[in-house]
């Protein structure tokens, strides 16, 4: 029986939750490493951000040669975070996985009512930063704030591994100052959501990292793999703006976008709402605060937070009594119904 063999396998409702659940996605039969680009020093220090039941965790687990000498992991989801604690830190206990207790509409409902928290790590420490699927299921606020983040605990010569939806504002050329992100969902806007190609650059730059390398989807409006490091003087962002790549963002079609018929000039009177103000892609030279919940975010929080309430009142002592008694009057009063004149 091989070594790999003893790494418990995630059951199936969990792997069901992030993503495809074949078991070939944990499985790293191999024992390459899962980014061959990167090297072998790269895996040194992992941070997983979203580590979700621990797919990334169990294939790096399962490398031969460049195995993590450390590895945390957090996610928002508990059940997920209890299952990697309970089955995976024990047969590897530089693994550690840990719950990032922020509220989402998806997987963290019942999380303390916050939209965001520090990384519980410390500064430079991390040669490696996992996001998988993360950054295309947060809200604007949230990236610009995680992505300072990354930069913070990232090593000088560290990378981050990041997936994100992309399409441009050209596409919507009646917004005045455009739309930093899209939405796919009314109930859960974090379902998917979609970013502005200049917005996310502009982001990078303003949060210290810069855009290492660009790799476009294996289908249009699919997710883009893009690695990310920390940003220097002699940084050169590799990432397509304008006409380049940009058949293969969210919402290319299979003909070229009409040409305007009228001048710029005449779109920009036609544009409506406010202008969008600028925000400028230099650096911050301070750590960012967590963002507030405002907005959408807040509605659905503060609904939560009432489901929360309503349920605790329900299993409280009192409520039982009132329930009881409340009961034992119904026969009563149906007795004294039929004796009334």
């Amino acid at each position: 029986m091989s070594p790999d063999s003893l790494i418990p396998v995630p059951p199936l409702e969990l792997r069901t939750m992030v993503g495809p659940p074949e078991l070939e996605f944990f499985e790293n039969a191999t024992g390459e490493p899962i980014f061959p680009t990167l090297p072998t020093d790269a895996y040194e220090a992992v941070f997983d951000f979203g580590c979700g039941c621990g797919r990334s965790a169990r294939l790096l687990l399962q490398q031969k040669y460049s195995r993590p000498r450390r590895y945390v992991g957090i996610d928002i989801h508990r059940g997920m975070i209890d299952w990697c604690a309970n089955h995976l830190s024990p047969i590897a206990p530089d693994f550690l996985f840990l719950h990032h207790d922020v509220w989402s509409p998806g997987y963290g409902r019942d999380n303390t009512v916050r939209l965001a928290a520090p990384f519980p790590v410390e500064d430079n420490a991390f040669s490696l930063v996992i996001a998988n699927s993360v950054f295309t299921h947060i809200y604007k606020e949230q990236v610009e704030y995680y992505l300072f983040e990354v930069a913070r605990i990232m090593t000088a010569g560290g990378v981050a591994m990041t997936t994100w939806l992309f399409f441009d504002n050209e596409s919507f050329p009646f917004f005045r100052g455009g739309v930093p992100c899209l939405f796919t969902s009314e109930t859960d806007p974090t379902s998917a959501v979609i970013y502005d190609r200049q917005w996310f650059l502009d982001a990078v730059r303003r949060s210290g990292l810069a855009v290492r390398h660009t790799q476009h989807p294996p289908a249009a409006g699919h997710q883009w793999l893009l690695q990310l490091e920390k940003r220097t003087s002699q940084s050169i962002d590799a990432f397509p703006i304008g006409e380049n790549e940009a058949e293969w963002l969210c919402g290319a079609t299979r003909k070229s976008i009409g040409a305007p018929r009228i001048s710029q000039a005449e779109i920009a009177k036609r544009q409506v709402g406010p202008a969008a103000a600028h925000t400028g892609s230099q650096p911050r030279s301070e750590r960012p605060q967590p963002p507030v919940l405002s907005g959408l975010a807040a509605a659905h929080a503060e609904l939560a937070d009432i489901k929360r309430s309503l349920a605790d009142i329900k299993r409280s002592w009192s409520w039982k009594l009132a329930a009881c008694l409340g009961a034992l009057g119904r026969p009563i009063k149906r007795v004294l119904r039929r004796d009334l004149p």
